[in-house]
């Protein structure tokens, strides 16, 4: 993996300065929620969209088509900073959030396939598909600095003290993986692997429980949910499937003291037992595609896979406060970015 570090380097493009996109909207005003759109795969398309929840006419798109990229995967917020994973350009784009927004650099990869950034203080670690590993990252140089090997494609990570936990959904061959692996980030070493139900994505960690959002394929591309609780005090993991479903999807989402999972229609509260009460479904959507919450709304990105698309916000309890028309496929937001 030293050479995978060395190519990388030797091939990486960085663009640092305050500089402002002038093609595109480029103030936030008072707007404080941040939405990624995925755009559709190969057509360059994704687009940063800003709003602020409680005024409709905030709407702005802050960069979009092929100067932000093809496939929006994720946005992490870290004080000020944005930070845009573009997926299959193979980059994350940094930018400042003040009463503008700035671009701050870039960091490119070499075909990584980068998907979820999180960040302690100066370092980040990156999960990339293509290099089975995970990149750690000087951000104030914009450089790797050192690579983490995993066994199978990483996708959402969580740090939580010394431990970086990280969800492994496929091997390297594309075939289904059924782990969470947590690693030291001092030393790099795994200091434990938990199995979980099939095609581990999502996570949400509570207390001392890290819950775990599965999804699966069986034959005729069937799809299977599922979820895991792990307990990371006595390391044991209790789990339940769902069995198969076309209606919930990957995203867990807590609000308040209630976790969810995001279904096609809405949040379905997670019970006791890991199955999701179908019945108690917040939100009152249609067509589904990411959710997320703060300490006062629920956003729920609604799509038909072609621009334009919704968000909608709603209360924690379902009434609702909102709707923005921004680009193709919503997938991540960023909320309350200082």
């Amino acid at each position: 993996m030293k050479q995978s570090i060395l190519i990388l380097q030797s091939s990486m493009f960085l663009w640092t300065g305050c500089v402002i996109y002038e093609e595109e909207h480029d103030t936030t005003g008072e707007a404080t929620t941040f939405v990624l759109c995925e755009g559709n795969f190969g057509s360059s398309n994704a687009a940063l969209w800003s709003f602020s929840p409680d005024d409709a006419t905030t709407a702005t798109q802050i960069l979009g088509g092929t100067s932000l990229g093809d496939v929006g995967q994720s946005l992490t917020v870290y004080g000020n900073q944005l930070y845009v994973i573009v997926n299959n350009s193979h980059k994350i784009e940094i930018f400042t959030v003040d009463d503008e927004i700035s671009h701050e650099g870039t960091i490119s990869f070499n075909s990584a396939s980068p998907r979820y950034l999180v960040i302690d203080g100066t370092t980040g670690y990156v999960s990339c598909w293509n290099l089975s590993a995970i990149l750690i990252l000087d951000l104030p140089n914009l450089a790797v600095i050192d690579t983490i090997s995993v066994s199978g494609m990483p996708e959402f990570m969580i740090l939580d003290e010394t431990s970086l936990y990280a969800s492994i959904p496929s091997n390297s061959d594309w075939s289904s993986a059924s782990s969470v692996v947590e690693f030291s980030t001092s030393s790099k070493e795994i200091i434990q692997i938990y199995e979980t139900v099939s095609g581990p994505s999502d996570m949400e960690l509570i207390g001392s429980h890290l819950f775990v959002a599965s999804t699966y394929y069986g034959a005729n591309w069937s799809t299977y949910t599922g979820l895991s609780k792990i307990d990371l005090s006595a390391g044991t993991v209790t789990t339940n499937t769902d069995g198969p479903n076309s209606i919930v999807k990957g995203d867990l989402v807590r609000a308040g003291e209630t976790l969810y999972r995001a279904t096609s229609t809405g949040l379905a509260p997670v019970n006791v037992d890991l199955s999701l009460d179908l019945d108690n479904i917040v939100g009152e959507q249609t067509n589904v595609y990411s959710a997320a919450a703060d300490g006062e709304y629920l956003y729920f990105g609604t799509t038909d896979y072609v621009a334009p698309d919704t968000v909608y916000v709603t209360t924690h309890s379902g009434e609702a406060v909102n709707q923005f028309i921004v680009g193709a496929m919503p997938g991540d937001f960023a909320i309350g970015v200082e």
